[in-house]
């Protein structure tokens, strides 16, 4: 990843979108071959097709998977649209593309809907790029995502830093390279030409026909003098592809690093790290600057919930990784160690040492008694149909009685709803004799003594004091007090 510019926008719009462009253009101009990858995003599209129409607009092949998923499913597309995407020759695309079109064709939705440049088959051999995702831009800012809620001008100083860092770093490194191309670039061919399982049939000693011995048996041609292959990989990636290493491993006193394009090339490497990122003292420190105005701070749109840190996902995107648990003992998947299969008894009892027997959940139920509540005499003890008539009932009984209240007529006892718990029994019998005390005394006109506190303490606000009976506030309906 080599950083050229950065900018901060308040949402993505075209009027950013374009603005930015264009000040990039300011920055780099319009070099020969200059190729840009975007997203699936229409602002952004807007922005490169505006600024920089005649540069080579590709679409990001990820983003394009993750929309087109949103539609159209079926595994005829999970076997060839990745396939298209990674297609060199324009035969092997084609294939593809037939193959989805008889399948389904519903594929003729790209054509109409992506025009933008998603296939390497499609790609200029000018730039020497064969990325078909921006998989670089989404680490760039898996890079800076820690810092973007600091302040605007602390979060590009430190990102200057970063950048300074990484410079310093690469150019350090470049000055203890040694030869004509990058080494991890040698390492990358020298083992491609480990698996080759391919014929090489020479017309020259700068063109041959390379042909496949197993699967496709497709045959290409190689042009070394040109560093041509009709598979059209040399041409896109400026790497030599399987046909052309197969080609240049059958010479004697060829060099591989002789066929490789300048673009890898240490020169080239040193070049782009050589100028220093100059060090900056702190804000504090800064000039002052007057423009003559007061820049204010544009105004944000204000967001339900927690901020984000972290992107959002797309829909192709697992949100957590699924993983099968390993089993200590006997190292296979999908059962924990009490369960084992297999293995060792003497790894099982080590274990069993010091983990001990594993514990079994027992299920826990209420008691029956917590639920058991007194009742009247005219509730009935069960379910009785049709229910409209016992309401009748109770509903006149308590018309003739009167209100609900302190006053009024004795209550009958109240026995509980089943005769089998003894326990239960007890304890209502209990409550039901303290409470005819208390309303016999109500009856008589006796007044129980109660503990005054004063109307103005702050006590009076929790729940566990009692409240003056004669006080104005106990006629509201949330301080009356209800017999029980």
């Amino acid at each position: 990843m080599y950083p050229v510019c950065m900018g901060v926008f308040d949402s993505e719009t075209n009027e950013n979108w374009i603005w930015f462009m264009q000040l990039v253009r300011q920055a780099i101009g319009s070099p020969r071959g200059l190729t840009i990858c975007t997203d699936a995003g229409q602002p952004v599209m807007i922005g490169v097709k505006e600024v920089f129409p005649e540069a080579e607009h590709r679409e990001c092949m990820f983003h394009l998977v993750s929309n087109f998923n949103k539609k159209f499913h079926g595994k005829v597309f999970d076997d060839h649209l990745w396939a298209a995407a990674y297609s060199w020759n324009p035969y092997l695309f084609e294939q593809n593309w037939v193959a989805m079109d008889i399948a389904k064709p519903a594929a003729a939705a790209l054509r109409k809907w992506h025009t933008r440049l998603w296939s390497r088959c499609q790609f200029s051999t000018i730039s020497k790029v064969d990325y078909v995702t921006n998989n670089l831009a989404e680490c760039f800012n898996n890079w800076i995502k820690h810092h973007k809620s600091l302040n605007l001008d602390d979060f590009f100083d430190k990102l200057r830093q970063l950048i300074m860092i990484m410079w310093n770093r690469r150019r350090k490194v470049a000055r203890k390279l040694v030869g004509l191309i990058l080494p991890h670039i040698i390492k990358k061919l020298n083992a491609k030409t480990r698996e080759l399982n391919l014929e090489v049939v020479e017309s020259s000693e700068e063109v041959a026909e390379v042909t496949a011995l197993g699967g496709s048996g497709f045959r290409f041609v190689v042009n070394l003098l040109d560093r041509t292959c009709s598979c059209r990989q040399w041409e896109v990636s400026g790497l030599p592809c399987k046909h052309g290493l197969a080609f240049i491993t059958s010479l004697t006193n060829a060099r591989i690093e002789n066929y490789v394009d300048s673009c890898y090339s240490i020169h080239k490497f040193r070049a782009a790290y050589d100028q220093l990122i100059p060090a900056m003292v702190d804000k504090n420190q800064w000039p002052k600057s007057d423009h003559g105005f007061f820049m204010f701070p544009p105004l944000l749109k204000a967001t339900a919930g927690r901020p984000k840190t972290e992107r959002y996902k797309g829909c192709s995107e697992k949100k957590r990784k699924s993983c099968q648990h390993l089993c200590p003992i006997c190292k296979d998947y999908g059962h924990h160690w009490h369960k084992r299969k297999k293995g060792n008894p003497d790894d099982i009892a080590a274990i069993l040492a010091v983990r001990g027997p594993p514990k079994k959940r027992t299920k826990t139920t209420k008691s029956a008694q917590s639920s058991i509540v007194p009742c009247e005499d005219d509730s009935p003890s069960a379910m009785r149909f049709p229910p409209s008539q016992i309401l009748e009932k109770t509903t006149k009984q308590k018309g003739k009685g009167g209100k609900s209240g302190s006053g009024g007529a004795k209550r009958s006892r109240t026995q509980p709803i089943c005769g089998e718990h003894d326990v239960a029994k007890k304890k209502t019998h209990v409550a039901v004799k303290v409470h005819a005390k208390r309303k016999s005394k109500e009856v008589a006109g006796i007044t129980p003594h109660l503990p005054m506190v004063p109307l103005d303490s702050p006590a009076m606000g929790t729940r566990s004091k009692k409240f003056n009976p004669a006080s104005p506030a106990m006629s509201t309906r949330s301080k009356r007090r209800l017999s029980l």
